[in-house]
């Protein structure tokens, strides 16, 4: 789970959006500001500086943490005295943000961090340690900043880092970065630990405290008892660990809290959750459904929980092992152990009930499953009294009711969604439209018979008896089960959708939370708005709102600002720019963007994969034939690349660095669009060692199936998956007219039919596997009941959702609708598209493609025009 996306999930809107109302009702202010200073925003930080200041680039700078109900109060004596001394600072600039930083699952790197001030010097530094200190010694106690070294015992925190924007650059990443001594630049760490950089020294009074702190940490605790063999989990409100008592050489799990730290919905910290888990535990005793508890106590600062370790994997985990994706694999046997499961489960909420207990946060993570398929529950961090009807302050999406739920209703409705995960494990699109769970039922009746329905009924009725409610949906879905003779219709109804939502503002159309979280987001192809005019150019007419939005938007000064990625920005911008008619301003930013040899990004998202693609297409227009040799410079520039085996650091820390759309296949499909062009075998050549790189973290399993290994995980998809490295397959096929990689492609074409995908997107999801299903069809002349294609079309039952006719597509991770071509309704009306027409690439944003791609322009697509 990416949980920046519970940032932008507001009760009543379909679409992502900003959090601006809460944001807009907990804004903290600071009063007093001298005349000469200056003050600037961004969506979290507010900033104060005096006017001509001129800081260091780095240098020991100070934090400020705090609880959220005193914000207020430190910021106005923190900034006070900062005034009064002429230093710069910043502040989180609402309690919202405060909240979500310190939340359980914020980032612990940043967590507690609420107000930064830098010092112009050593000295200074000293000075505004002991001053803070004194004048903030009364204040409640915030959140311990990981990152930091506390000073004393207050509020106040410090470490070595940069004070401006510095990076280095790995990659498509920027990684933050301050100078060394002679002029390079090393990482600036960021973690939750504290790193003073090698060639800084601590000042001396640093050093004293960190002795005398260091004494009172080597007194014993109970924590000495133990030790610590691995950590199984953490969040921001600490660690869980699995230890080995040193006396009897038992293990059990040790849950730790922080306090300040792991905020949830009610408030509490990790601390506060810790004890009441363990008053409901020992309320629970003698249930052997439940972990057993050992006890609690503290060390240092943290509290720790002490219970029994259970062998065995959480429910997710399990399912993501077990569940028969393929259609080859054993569904009845699965059906069967699931029952058991969910039996077991069903008799384990009436005995946690049974003694006046409900969990409130009852999902499959806090499900454990023993090598003999027994079950047991863990985490009642949020269990109450059956009766009690607050907010249990944790709650998961997709296993979450009504929120006026007692927990006992709230218990009844989790297991009846788990119940239905287990058969279905994608993500939580019935949050978004109650009824199409009518569509679920007879997707899971058709998989896995009338036994699995059964059992999903009966706890239906538990629900039932017990008034236990979803959420109040936001869309509908289509009443009938959509077949492949229904995809004309399905096309429109989802282009309707588009068009019906359109804004004249810069956000033309709602897409993924990465419209907010990069730069670009909200203009490029990728999640914005040129995306989707290249979905709507290319499959009918351009509206005119939409047309005029581009003549705004593509003009130079929103333009000029971008990046210069195919995705991300202003190579792909331009090629949509030309299609539509807009030559000039298409020319101009082809101009602008440079060739880049001293990039290291070799993606086709933001990198030399990608901008040397659209150099190649350019290059056949009318009046654009001179960017040929920019197209030829980054060949070499890669060739060099391939041939130094370098380590690929996606800009996107989510995404995976391999395939067609961060890796090399995106390589190799660039080198064998120039070959295709240029009739010159090297490219060829590297072209198979570019994907051979890709191959090389792929499995070809017993099944049949052929996927990307990634750590601990299989990646089917186009991004990231062996999906997006079978289209660049077939495009080498085509070149080499060779009958190549037959056992792979198969196994990807395998992939294709799996019963079901967790999000339904283009490049992570169902929408990318039918463009792979699409492609294999035509390159195996696959007719008939072979055809992949009527399978992959299927599975969107599970997805699609309506409003008045229109059809609209669940983003990643579903929690709410998308637009973009990324994860939402453009790239499907792209990729459904292809599909009718016998395309295989309108989802690339590159101008009249069949110029430089062989597998468009062989006769098995005479079709396509």
């Amino acid at each position: 789970m990416d949980m920046r996306y519970l940032r932008y999930v507001t009760p009543g809107e379909k679409y992502y959006q900003p959090p601006e109302k809460k944001a807009n009702e907990s804004v903290l202010k600071v009063s007093n500001i001298p005349t000469s200073w200056k003050e600037k925003k961004d969506d979290h930080w507010t900033y104060y500086f005096p006017s001509n200041t001129i800081l260091p680039i780095q240098g020991w700078k100070i934090h400020i943490t705090t609880v959220s109900n005193e914000a207020q109060n430190t910021l106005d004596l923190t900034s006070n005295f900062l005034f009064s001394e002429c230093i710069p600072f910043k502040h989180v600039s609402n309690i919202w943000e405060l909240v979500l930083k310190n939340s359980k699952y914020g980032d612990r790197g940043s967590s507690g961090k609420f107000i930064t001030i830098y010092p112009k010097d050593e000295e200074q530094f000293i000075f505004l340690l002991n001053q803070l200190h004194r004048i903030l010694k009364d204040t409640p106690q915030g959140p311990y900043i990981l990152s930091d070294k506390r000073w004393l015992d207050g509020n106040v925190y410090f470490r070595y880092g940069a004070f401006g924007e510095m990076y280095i650059q790995e990659g498509a990443a920027k990684i933050p970065a301050i100078r060394t001594p002679d002029g390079g630049y090393i990482p600036d760490s960021r973690g939750a630990y504290y790193v003073v950089p090698d060639f800084v020294q601590e000042p001396k009074v640093i050093r004293e405290m960190t002795e005398a702190q260091e004494k009172v940490l080597a007194e014993h605790s109970q924590l000495d008892n133990y030790d610590i063999e691995s950590a199984l989990h953490f969040s921001n409100g600490g660690g869980v660990y699995l230890a080995n008592h040193r006396e009897n050489n038992e293990k059990f799990v040790l849950k730790e809290g922080r306090p300040g730290s792991g905020l949830d919905g009610q408030n509490r910290d990790a601390v506060a959750r810790l004890q009441q888990e363990a008053i409901v535990l020992e309320r629970l005793k003698g249930l052997n459904c439940v972990a057993k508890y050992e006890g609690i106590f503290q060390a240092w600062e943290h509290t720790f929980l002490v219970e029994e370790y259970l062998p065995g994997t959480t429910l997710n985990t399990w399912l993501a092992a077990y569940y028969p994706f393929s259609d080859e694999q054993d569904s009845e046997s699965y059906c069967k152990t699931v029952i058991n499961i969910l039996n077991q489960l069903k008799q384990a909420v009436k005995d946690i009930h049974s003694r006046g207990i409900g969990m409130g946060d009852l999902q499959p993570s806090n499900i454990i499953i023993s090598e003999s398929e027994d079950v047991k529950i863990i985490d009642f961090e949020s269990a109450s009294d059956l009766t009690d009807a607050k907010h249990s302050g944790l709650m998961t999406p997709g296993f979450t009711g009504s929120t006026k739920s007692t927990r006992e209703q709230a218990d009844w409705f989790a297991l009846l969604r788990i119940a239905r995960h287990a058969f279905l494990p994608i993500g939580p699109v019935q949050d978004l439209a109650e009824n199409i769970l009518i569509q679920h039922d007879k997707w899971i009746i058709k998989k896995f018979g009338q036994e699995a329905i059964n059992l999903i009924t009966e706890i239906q009725y538990e629900c039932n008896k017990r008034d236990a409610r979803p959420m109040d949906s936001v869309l509908s879905s289509p009443n009938n089960y959509l077949e492949k003779s229904d995809l004309p219709k399905i096309i429109s109804n989802i282009r309707d959708g588009i068009v019906h939502d359109l804004s004249k503002e810069k956000r033309l159309l709602p897409g993924d939370i990465r419209q907010f979280e990069t730069s670009s987001g909200l203009l490029n192809v990728l999640t914005g708005g040129f995306g989707v005019i290249m979905a709507l150019a290319r499959t009918g007419n351009l509206p005119d709102k939409a047309r005029e939005w581009a003549r705004k938007f593509g003009q130079n000064e929103y333009i000029e600002q971008l990046d210069d990625g195919l995705f991300s920005g202003k190579a792909g911008i331009a090629g949509i720019l030309y299609e539509i008619g807009m030559k000039a301003e298409a020319k101009e930013i082809y101009d602008s963007i440079e060739n880049h040899l001293d990039l290291e990004d070799i993606s086709l998202s933001t990198g030399l994969a990608g901008i040397g693609l659209a150099f190649l297409s350019a290059s056949t227009l009318t009046d654009l034939e001179y960017l040929f040799d920019k197209a030829l410079a980054i060949a070499y520039r890669l060739e060099n690349l391939l041939a130094q085996d370098i380590k690929i650091r996606p800009s996107d820390f989510d995404a995976v660095p391999i395939g067609l759309i961060d890796g090399w296949s995106g390589v190799s499909l660039f080198f064998s669009s120039l070959y295709n062009v240029t009739n010159d075998k090297q490219w060829l050549n590297l072209s198979i060692l570019a994907i051979d790189k890709d191959m090389e973290q792929c499995v070809l399993e017993e099944s049949g199936l052929y996927q990307v290994k990634d750590a601990s995980r299989f990646v089917p998809y186009l991004a990231g998956g062996s999906a997006g490295i079978g289209l660049a397959m077939i495009e080498l096929r085509n070149l080499l007219h060779e009958k190549k990689w037959e056992r792979e492609l198969s196994g990807i074409g395998l992939l294709t039919q799996s019963k079901c995908f967790y999000s339904s997107g283009l490049f992570r999801g169902l929408t990318g596997l039918i463009v792979t299903a699409n492609a294999i069809d035509i390159e195996f002349n696959l007719q008939g009941k072979e055809n992949r294609i009527d399978k992959a079309l299927e599975t969107l039952n599970l997805y699609l959702l309506e409003n008045e006719g229109r059809y609209y597509v669940p983003g990643d991770y579903s929690y709410r609708i998308s637009g973009d071509i990324f994860s939402g309704s453009a790239g499907m009306l792209l990729a459904l598209h292809d599909t009718k027409s016998k395309g295989m690439y309108s989802w690339l944003p590159i101008p009249e493609i069949t110029k430089i791609i062989s597998s468009l322009s062989s006769q098995k697509l005479n079709v396509l025009a």
